[in-house]
């Protein structure tokens, strides 16, 4: 399954209520259950592997302070895990930080979505910079 496929997917398992996702100006998270993106990216070996996941896979953001976003990042699993599930957990990731990106995007074209552009250009400049976390 490649990153577009994945998006599309996540499309359809979000008018299920079934990603777990809050994207705010003060940070967030986007992904699935361990269980649920095992599921999706088809891994057959899944028991064998489950102790290097977390409970939940996807991106998050931290909130850095003074209204500025850290960068989105994938939520990490241990380097033990087969490179070709971790090639498919990658490409997992990539498309839930697209889809956390756009979700972002579209405070921008919402009329009553409250922006405050110095927050956005420092966020901006943040992200730039690698910023994850401000402790």
């Amino acid at each position: 399954m490649n990153k577009k496929q994945i998006r599309e997917k996540l499309y359809q398992l979000e008018e299920e209520n079934k990603v777990d996702y809050e994207i705010g100006h003060r940070g967030g998270h986007y992904g699935l259950t361990r269980q649920e993106t095992f599921d999706l990216l088809e891994i057959p070996e899944k028991d064998q592997i489950v102790e290097f996941f977390p409970p939940k896979i996807g991106v998050y953001c931290n909130y850095l302070g003074g209204g500025l976003r850290g960068a989105i990042v994938a939520g990490g699993y241990n380097n033990d895990v087969p490179a070709g599930v971790a090639k498919k957990i990658d490409a997992f990731c990539a498309a839930c930080k697209e889809r956390y990106q756009e979700i972002e995007q579209g405070w921008a074209e919402d009329p009553e979505a409250f922006t405050d552009e110095w927050n956005e250009l420092g966020t901006q400049k943040c992200r730039e910079a690698g910023v994850v976390s401000a402790y």
